[in-house]
């Protein structure tokens, strides 16, 4: 028996919820992808050491990461209505801390309430579709999310090379700030946490105990240590390109200025949300998530291995490498999809809040990676860090090979 039409103002709040989250999560990727064009700018105007840049970009991940399970579990007693709200007004604080910091802790201090700040979006974003949409919808949602919020990323590349030359790289973040709050203003009225028709209202918060049992739920899962080995290396790779090292490794070995490094990083930029809009239906079109993501993550090892093994690599070559790179990255929409599909209803939260754990710390990681190796040897540390990436990468392959895909039984 097919299930009863949705009345139209349900699906156009549906869609209207869809779009805000998307905006959000947009303005939380500029702040993510911005190291790899502002962080030189930065650096040269407060005085900041070159081998610094590694522990500025990461700890906004680091930051995300450590509130990745509490947010969770707020999320699951409280639902995404409140905390977006709650916790994204950090992230317009610590953009405006950023406008005006003037030393090296004053940049840390305001990158941490950025992390902290934007890192409640995407998990939201995870909660509420599950919630407003049907579950053969997730992935191809998941993929959407991240092509329709690409333009934070697009902006954080060439654009804000040119707004950085003609501005200063200061008034950006005034610009971000304002946008996310009337952003969180338009959401506390549009967004609500599930539709009439639910059974299940994940806002009725249960206890604490309950929500500690629940991680444990999780954390005891046999798939879920596969599952988060891959967690690791999925996103943090091609952020560590795009978000910071990838505008250094040009000027260093093409001598590119700022603009010219922006225009290489918008390619990568670009190809994101045509990345995601490929890898979201083809869980739909082929039987295994798993051997969806292995491909992947093969091709893209192979990218890294030609570059950190082969010498004096044309411009161009770079280029296409990089932009692949960001490409292959987003088979992540169908890893979060097989995740989703390992936890009932009442664990999506914490399960995938727990996934993005692991993965923001693989880009604070791999982001801190690069600084450490060039300061060991700066002279092959951009080609030592990238074979370093690719072993990790068959690391997590091997283990991720072990997962499982049989769908839990739902229960709402």
């Amino acid at each position: 028996m097919s299930p009863e039409p949705r009345p139209p103002a349900v699906k156009r709040r549906a869609i209207y919820i869809f779009l805000v989250c998307a905006v959000l999560f947009g303005l939380g990727q500029f702040h993510r992808y911005s190291g790899g064009v502002v962080m030189l700018p930065i650096a040269n105007d407060l005085g900041i050491a070159v081998e610094s840049l590694g522990i500025a970009a990461a700890v906004l991940f680091f930051a995300s990461a450590l509130v990745q399970v509490p947010t969770g579990m707020a999320l699951d007693r409280f639902g995404p209505r409140i905390i977006i709200p709650a916790i994204t007004i950090l992230g317009v604080v610590g953009s405006l801390m950023l406008a005006i910091a003037t030393d090296f802790h004053e940049v840390l201090a305001a990158r941490i309430l950025i992390g902290v700040g934007y890192s409640a979006i995407m998990m939201s974003s995870y909660v509420l579709f599950a919630k407003w949409f049907p579950p053969t919808k997730f992935s191809t949602l998941a993929s959407w999310l991240l092509a329709a919020s690409s333009f934070g990323g697009m902006m954080a590349s060439g654009p804000l090379a040119y707004i950085i030359e003609t501005y200063g790289w200061r008034s950006p973040f005034i610009v971000i700030a304002a946008l996310t709050l009337l952003m969180l203003m338009i959401g506390i009225y549009i967004i609500r946490d599930v539709p009439p028709e639910y059974r299940y209202d994940a806002a009725t918060p249960g206890t604490m105990g309950q929500s500690v049992r629940g991680y444990g739920e999780v954390l005891l899962h046999p798939r879920f240590f596969n599952l988060l080995a891959m967690g690791f290396v999925a996103y943090g790779p091609a952020v560590a390109v795009l978000g910071m090292w990838g505008g250094p490794y040009l000027e260093k070995n093409y001598g590119l200025n700022g603009v010219e490094r922006g225009q290489i990083l918008f390619l990568m930029t670009v190809v994101v949300p045509i990345g995601a809009l490929f890898f979201g239906p083809l869980d739909r079109i082929f039987s295994s998530r798993k051997k969806i993501v292995i491909t992947a993550v093969l091709t893209e090892l192979v990218a890294f291995c030609i570059l950190g093994l082969v010498d004096n690599l044309p411009l161009w070559a770079v280029t296409c490498l990089f932009v692949y790179i960001a490409f292959v990255q987003q088979y992540y929409v169908v890893l979060g999809a097989h995740c989703r599909n390992s936890f009932p209803d009442h664990l999506v939260g914490r399960a995938n809040s727990t996934l993005n754990l692991i993965s923001i710390t693989g880009v604070g990681f791999m982001q801190s990676l690069f600084g450490w190796v060039l300061a060991v040897n700066g002279e092959t540390g951009y080609e030592t860090s990238f074979l370093i990436v690719a072993g990790l990468l068959i690391v997590a392959l091997v283990i991720y090979a072990g997962s499982s895909e049989k769908p839990v039984s739902r229960q709402i």
